[in-house]
């Protein structure tokens, strides 16, 4: 799956980058997620986006899969530090 970004260039989806990016806002909080909640979280990310059946998805579908996941699994304080990324 290809990921449209900001730019309007396509980057092959990397699931590692969910996890940085998650990493980095749970820290930014002071929050810090353990390793089995990034995993399961970027995991969830991952499955959404395939249930989609695209080749392509934008950015901005990813930030909000991963903010709205993010809330529902009570990371409240994550979800906004990591849409402020």
């Amino acid at each position: 799956m290809q990921v449209i970004k900001r730019d309007g260039t396509l980057q092959e989806f990397d699931i590692n980058k969910i996890i940085k990016s998650l990493q980095a806002a749970s820290d930014d909080v002071g929050e810090p997620l353990n390793e089995s909640d990034l995993h399961n979280i970027a995991k969830d990310i991952e499955n959404e986006l395939k249930g989609l059946g695209k080749d392509e998805v934008s950015f901005e579908i990813i930030r909000k899969m991963i903010a709205d996941i993010l809330n529902k699994e009570g990371f409240k304080d994550v979800a906004k530090a990591y849409t402020g990324f």
